[in-house]
């Protein structure tokens, strides 16, 4: 039996089925135009807030904004999607166990009491940009506890397999040592430990972005061509964060929102993680890759309005691509996990569209290969720390897909991209582009 908990809690295969659209990419598990609608939606209420200047906090108009978008996309995947959905699967005629629900409630509340915990003890939490954060945190706890109970009510009367990794880890905490799988109780803490770190980070850059959108005189915007650029460089970026923070919040079982399994390598979690504060910015991105050589496009193109115009074009197309992969993304972003296949959007053509157009909308701002009149020194420095940061980028795709090959429905995708991605082109000449299926186990 625990053989089968195991196999079923790491690489389930009864999630989703390799169901196939017309161009033969595999389904995808969210719909980017619904995700799109939704975030519209939601901008739609918080510019009439903005426009009707009705004086609520930013946090207000982010819980505002999170509660409108997470809601319709759940309607819409429910009225579009609903076979595809939790709830097609739920029949309420379990009893409630009153006493497994203890058991669960004891597993959660442990699980974050050690976040709280983690929070308390380590210094760097103790920066300024997690205030907002854990005072969330704190003023919600009570909130949170209910919602929580709640929720762990509803799951126990309606969940496939009611004796989940809470139940397990609420019976091995009061001495029930032999009710828990060990790989199970790994990828609990494994699932809560990607919420720790990127939910801390993603909830304040979408507050301070939000922030800036609520406060902004956009009447100022075509005043000159640099203020169109930044106006559409922090919108851009404000979309990407708005699905980004919410997908970390809103991890449900019961909208099939839930983490199906995490990262399960070290390699994986370090290439991952050392792109974000505190790691970049204090670290790597200062000492290791540091490829800025402070000769940037907007300097270069100053006294050529057009030129400038172009590039500015080129750059802003690019973060709006990485930034729709996250709206392709939608409920179901999250680092470090698998949540379902997404096929839509632009992932229906290329694997990793937020890494590709991210990394090339960095070589069109930082242009380190400008400076090699004046000191070639300099340009093969910046080239080649940016080429590092490159590949790093590379190794967070390779380790994600290592992961991933682990579900058919992935593998069936990539191997698809491998002829439609609009870089096909590109892996017949340089083949370790190409993606390969791994070789089945007998």
């Amino acid at each position: 039996m625990k053989k089968l908990l195991k196999s079923r809690a790491l690489y389930p295969d009864d999630y989703m089925p390799v169901e196939k659209a017309e161009d033969g990419i595999p389904a995808s598990e969210t719909s980017f135009r619904i995700n799109l609608a939704a975030m519209a939606a939601a901008f739609v209420i918080v510019t009439a807030i903005k426009i009707a200047d009705l004086n609520l906090s930013t946090l207000a108009v982010m819980a505002v904004f999170i509660g409108v978008m997470s809601s319709l996309v759940w309607i819409l995947e429910y009225i579009y999607c609903g076979k595809k959905s939790f709830w097609g699967k739920v029949v309420l005629c379990r009893k409630i166990s009153w006493c497994r629900v203890g058991y669960k409630l004891i597993g959660i509340g442990s699980v974050f009491a050690l976040m709280a915990f983690g929070y308390w003890v380590l210094p760097v939490y103790e920066d300024g940009l997690f205030v907002v954060y854990l005072r969330v945190l704190r003023s919600g706890f009570w909130l949170i506890a209910v919602v929580t109970a709640g929720y762990f009510i509803l799951m126990d009367k309606i969940e496939e397999r009611p004796e989940d990794a809470y139940w397990q880890l609420g019976r091995w905490l009061t001495g029930h040592r032999k009710d828990a799988v060990k790989d199970e109780m790994i990828e609990l803490f494994r699932g809560w430990g990607v919420k720790f770190f990127y939910l801390a980070l993603m909830m304040p850059y979408f507050y301070i972005r939000l922030e800036w959108f609520m406060a902004a005189d956009f009447s100022q915007m075509f005043d000159y061509p640099y203020n169109v650029f930044h106006y559409c460089n922090e919108f851009i970026f404000l979309v990407d964060l708005a699905f980004a923070a919410t997908g970390y919040m809103m991890t449900f079982r019961l909208f099939n929102t839930h983490i199906r399994s995490s990262e399960p390598t070290v390699l994986g979690w370090l290439a991952a993680v050392v792109c974000y504060w505190p790691f970049w910015a204090d670290v790597f991105g200062r000492y290791y890759f540091a490829y800025n050589t402070g000769v940037y496009w907007t300097g270069i193109f100053s006294q050529n309005q057009t030129m400038f115009i172009v590039w500015m074009f080129l750059i802003l197309s690019c973060e709006a691509i990485y930034s729709l992969a996250t709206v392709a993304l939608g409920l179901h972003f999250s680092n470090l996990t698998y949540r379902g296949l997404v096929s839509s959007g632009p992932y229906a053509y290329t694997k990793h569209p937020a890494y590709v157009f991210k990394n090339i909308s960095w070589w069109l701002m930082s242009m380190p290969f400008m400076v090699w009149s004046e000191n070639p020194a300099l340009a093969v420095k910046g080239c080649c720390l940016l080429l590092g940061l490159n590949a790093l980028y590379y190794l967070r795709a390779k380790t994600e897909e290592n992961h991933l090959s682990h579900y058919p429905e992935y593998v069936a995708y990539a191997l698809a991209m491998n002829k439609k991605s609009i870089f096909a082109p590109v892996a017949k000449i340089l083949p370790f582009l190409k993606y390969k299926a791994p070789e089945k186990q007998s």
